[in-house]
């Protein structure tokens, strides 16, 4: 019998119950998050909120949280690949974009800098899922052995 499959069919049934658990945990999460981060990115920052109104660090950390969660999803899934890191990138590179040029139907300024911010936080949230990966993944090859 393979290693990959379980011995025990009712173990191999709970396991894709707790995936499939994690993974909607994650979808609701991502959901609720991506919504928040446009309904944030497209109202009317009050006068005086932002120190210097900048808003750089907030698309970074708004962009690495995005991305955690689409990474997070995809891992829960069980594809952790360098091809669906990348895809994760240009989905969220696009969806800067997308993001930026709305911004401007409701009286907000489109900036090439926030774009910068955000694909620049979305690699490194995606960084930090691809390295708790590998290093989890590492670990347990070495415990296995």
């Amino acid at each position: 019998m393979s290693n990959s499959i379980s011995a025990d069919p009712a173990q191999s049934n709970s396991d894709q119950t707790k995936t499939s658990f994690a993974t909607r945990v994650v979808l609701v999460m991502l959901c609720i998050y991506w919504a928040a981060l446009f309904y944030g990115t497209h109202t009317k920052v009050p006068e005086g909120l932002l120190p210097g109104n900048s808003d750089k660090f907030i698309h970074f950390w708004a962009y690495a949280g995005l991305a955690i969660l689409l990474m997070s999803l995809s891992v829960t899934r069980g594809a952790h690949s360098w091809l669906n890191v990348l895809i994760a990138w240009f989905i969220l590179a696009f969806y800067g974009v997308f993001d930026e040029l709305t911004q401007l139907l409701v009286n907000r300024n489109a900036d090439i800098f926030d774009w910068v911010f955000d694909v620049t936080g979305a690699a490194m949230g995606l960084a930090l899922v691809t390295l708790t990966v590998w290093y989890f993944r590492t670990k347990s090859r070495i415990i296995q052995r």
